[in-house]
């Protein structure tokens, strides 16, 4: 929502390449690396593009190499790319806020210092990144919500780091969850869970026409409101009682604002196409904190 969440690294293993929300991931594992010193252009590449896919900063690259603007680059010419740089990291920071800074990805970030999830790090740990940082601020309050809170900072290094566990099962669904609404009604078109080829959805992508009225499940506060999760488009985000959040993203218009309070069934978007979505639809999720629930459990 694995938000945003913002989180949502943690925003599920698989909003797959990013058409439904992954807030734990943006990007392809490893991509930073995967363009190594020099990269040989391609046709159809801009030097934006290539800076996304490879992890820095377009001025960054564009000052590597010497090119100013308009920045026109030709096939088969051969760019060198910015090496890494560190950065330390301060307390009550968390990777997804850094990455964003270094206009970054989640997954690159985490590929070029060689962590794993739940990508735990802490105040003085010094982190390998590129492009200029920009300021980077301290995890806003939504994230405790979200599952961007995973991606979490410890005070001090941690002694021991035990295996990895299974994730603990998520809350039967009438433990004090509020009553769901349908966001917008119309075909699920890939449902909660394990998904044909591998990988995982959290939520669900539900199809829609341009405009259509996105409506909020139940009623709550808006803790998120924006496009800043690349991939995800227009997002909003909304906690309600006992700490449950629901997700509504791809949007093509976002009507409410942080702080809003909304009642089940305010109208807090219009459905659309934006981030990573190859046609018009609804990414949705519950969660229960950091934990997502398949809505069938509480959509009729």
């Amino acid at each position: 929502m694995s938000a945003a969440l913002v989180v949502l690294a943690g925003c599920g293993s698989g909003p797959g390449g990013p058409a439904e929300i992954d807030y734990r991931i943006s990007g392809g594992a490893g991509a930073a690396q995967a363009c190594g010193a020099r990269y040989t252009v391609r046709d159809g590449d801009t030097l934006n593009a290539i800076a996304r896919r490879c992890g820095v900063s377009y001025v960054d690259l564009a000052a590597e190499n010497g090119i100013g603007a308009p920045f026109t680059i030709a096939p088969g010419q051969t760019l060198r790319i910015p090496g890494p740089a560190t950065y330390t990291v301060q307390r009550g920071q968390n990777l997804y806020r850094i990455a964003l800074a270094h206009s970054m990805s989640v997954e690159d970030l985490a590929a070029l210092n060689g962590l794993a999830p739940p990508y735990t790090i802490y105040p003085g740990q010094e982190l390998r990144v590129r492009g200029e940082p920009r300021a980077v601020a301290s995890a806003p309050a939504y994230e405790a919500a979200s599952p961007d809170s995973q991606l979490r900072v410890e005070e001090a290094p941690p002694r021991y780091t035990p295996a990895a566990a299974s994730p603990p099962p998520p809350p039967p669904p009438a433990a004090g969850a509020p009553d769901f609404a349908w966001p917008l009604r119309g075909e699920v078109i890939s449902r909660y869970g394990a998904q044909p080829g591998g990988g995982r959805k959290d939520g669900w992508t539900i199809a829609a026409r341009l405009g259509e009225p996105v409506r909020a499940a139940a009623p709550g506060e808006v803790v998120y409101a924006g496009n800043e999760l690349q991939g995800y488009g227009e997002l909003v985000l909304v906690r309600h009682s006992g700490n449950w959040v629901t997700a509504y993203a791809h949007n093509s218009r976002l009507l409410v604002a942080v702080g809003d309070q909304v009642s089940q069934g305010t109208q807090i978007a219009e459905a659309g196409a934006t981030g990573n979505a190859e046609r018009v639809q609804l990414y949705f999720e519950i969660r229960r904190g950091v934990t997502p629930v398949d809505p069938a459990s509480h959509l009729d």
